[in-house]
């Protein structure tokens, strides 16, 4: 089942996000080795009437693989960059920008998501660390420190006293072009589409 917002045309969203990080948006597994697990075979009989009935011999067959992140995969000229078996690219520092803005500027929009016309109104916060400042100062887009960040803070007392409708749409990033590629309906040309 798809979740809609509700159908409330009075109802005004407002996404805020911070965005100018490396942010990990995925990984390069490697498998290793099979290994035995705890995994038992199945007991000789269906139906147990006390736990001490209920015990299975341990299986001889392998039933677990062991997969971990391979640390030797880096391409810097890939899009998005490949470090250390990490694919890095934009966001908050914890969440990627695809994450964060590409339902409040695309699919939030669409008749099917927004059945009651709800207004979106996207805003980016630019994380523009202050020297010298441990946790990024009021100019900080990141994922925790943008809580107690001026940009946020303040759109938040417009929100709170009634005058959402002055906060502006702020989008920095390429979050739109982004958004355009991803096949929301199931119809773009699969080269096109991420």
């Amino acid at each position: 089942d798809e979740n809609r917002l509700p159908n409330a045309p009075s109802l005004n969203i407002v996404c805020v996000y911070g965005h100018g990080l490396q942010t990990e948006r995925s990984y390069w597994y490697a498998r290793g080795e099979y290994v035995q697990d705890d995994t038992m075979a199945d007991s000789d009989r269906p139906q147990c009437h006390s736990m001490s009935e209920c015990t299975s011999p341990q299986s001889d067959f392998p039933m677990a693989r062991v997969s971990y992140i391979d640390f030797s995969m880096t391409d810097n000229n890939a899009v998005p960059k490949l470090r250390n078996g990490v694919k890095v690219g934009e966001g908050d520092g914890t969440v990627s920008l695809l994450s964060l803005g590409a339902m409040c500027v695309e699919g939030w929009r669409r008749k099917r998501w927004n059945p009651g016309g709800v207004k979106i109104t996207t805003h980016e916060v630019a994380h523009e660390p202050e020297a010298y400042h441990l946790r990024g100062g009021a100019s900080s887009g990141d994922h925790i420190d943008i809580l107690g960040g001026t940009p946020l803070n303040e759109i938040v007392g417009k929100v709170a006293t009634g005058a959402g409708d002055e906060v502006e749409e702020r989008i920095i990033s390429n979050i739109r072009e982004y958004a355009s590629r991803i096949d929301w309906d199931g119809d773009l040309d699969p080269d096109y589409v991420f």
